[in-house]
């Protein structure tokens, strides 16, 4: 091991920056965050959030590079090098406002971007495969910033026949278990992610999956039949109703029904999924497509938890994260379906819906520069515990 490495090893505390570009690749959120410890005994202190817009024409190259009919290995290749560089200029930016040098920085720790995502195990080449791509490839931040970066988190769990996801349940775990309170933390990005806690939990008791989209529809819907990116404060949905046709189609999807453990995507609920639901609502009141899927999108998150939680464990409190907490519409209709459950948006440790999922990051290449496996068996399907992430360091000054 060199000096670098061995260093960041030893150190008590650390300075990380969290990186992530989700599901609707609109920006790159970037988190500054002073972390003490590691696994349960974790404490964190946020010190700066910023967001950077990603240009239109990078966003939707990666939309159309996602989908297998229109992919081509070329832009993929380029695109790789490009989010990266985003990246990095994220991480350029949040040093600046705070006055910071690389040199203070001790740890990136980078989701990526998702360009594919295929947690079904399936036969090829003499092979049993699960597998997921992100790009954005951590050793170009670090060479670009100087910053030793860890990235490539999901890609470790699906080795040992894991989904490669969630994982934000790990963070979930660490952070928000209770003696007295069973709690659901639910993230609502463009896929809806849950994890639940049962109280006085240890690590193998925690379930947690992706039970469907989350903003993805809704968003797909608005630029198809609005030419916008999302339905900004629900007030869209709030004009229309929900067309009871449309709703039934809508349920007819089998993919949020699926037991667990499951994780999803675009490949499912992206361009094919979206183009059918076009041709389905053809004539209907735009407001009431998206109040519908805004509807579906609630309902999924409610049936994965009658089905598949309550029965073992009943949660006293739901707390949400994500994009979706924007939306008041989604918001009121969750809460309509888990009367009886306190509903509320996270804000504990200085952690919000915005900065969330950037958190995660810098917390699991804080764990992986410690040697603490952060896949959970129980919530991937994987056969063991691994170390997530791949380490690259960046150039010296």
């Amino acid at each position: 091991m060199n000096k670098i490495l061995r260093d960041l090893t030893a150190k008590k505390s650390r300075l990380v920056i969290g990186l992530l570009s989700g599901t609707s690749v609109d920006s790159v959120d970037a988190v500054l965050v002073k972390i003490s410890g590691h696994g349960t005994n974790t404490v964190i202190k946020i010190l700066d959030f910023a967001s950077q817009v990603i240009p239109e024409n990078i966003r939707l190259s990666v939309f159309r590079n996602s989908d297998a009919k229109s992919a081509r290995i070329d832009e993929i290749c380029r695109l790789n090098v490009i989010i990266g560089a985003i990246f990095a200029d994220a991480v350029l930016k949040i040093l600046k406002r705070n006055g910071l040098g690389a040199s203070q920085v001790d740890l990136i720790g980078s989701h990526g971007q998702t360009i594919h995502h295929l947690p079904d195990r399936k036969a090829f080449h003499g092979y049993m495969v699960k597998s997921t791509m992100q790009i954005g490839d951590p050793s170009i931040i670090a060479n670009l910033t100087s910053i030793t970066t860890i990235g490539d988190f999901r890609i470790a769990d699906c080795s040992v026949g894991g989904d490669g996801a969630p994982l934000v349940p790990y963070l979930d775990y660490i952070l928000f278990s209770d003696s007295k309170l069973s709690r659901g933390l639910l993230n609502i990005g463009g896929i809806s992610n849950i994890t639940v806690i049962p109280r006085k939990s240890k690590k193998e008791n925690v379930i947690a999956f992706d039970t469907g989209p989350g903003n993805m529809i809704i968003d797909g819907m608005m630029y198809h039949l609005f030419r916008k990116k999302y339905d900004k404060n629900g007030s869209t949905a709030k004009k229309g109703k929900v067309n009871a046709g449309l709703f039934s189609f809508l349920l007819a999807d089998d993919v949020y029904q699926l037991f667990p453990p499951k994780s999803t995507g675009r490949e499912h609920y992206g361009r094919e999924f979206q183009k059918k639901l076009l041709a389905r609502s053809k004539g209907m009141n735009k407001n009431d497509v998206i109040r519908t899927v805004t509807e579906f999108t609630a309902y999924t998150i409610w049936f994965n938890y009658s089905y598949f939680i309550k029965p073992v464990t009943k949660i006293d409190e739901l707390i949400v994260s994500g994009g979706g907490t924007r939306n008041p519409v989604l918001m009121d209709v969750l809460r309509t379906y888990f009367k009886g459950v306190k509903v509320s948006v996270i804000n504990k440790y200085g952690i919000n819906a915005k900065n969330k999922e950037a958190v995660l990051f810098a917390v699991l290449a804080n764990e992986c520069i410690s040697g603490i496996s952060t896949n959970m068996t129980t919530v991937t399907g994987s056969g063991r515990d691994v170390i997530l992430g791949k380490i690259c360091q960046g150039a010296a000054l």
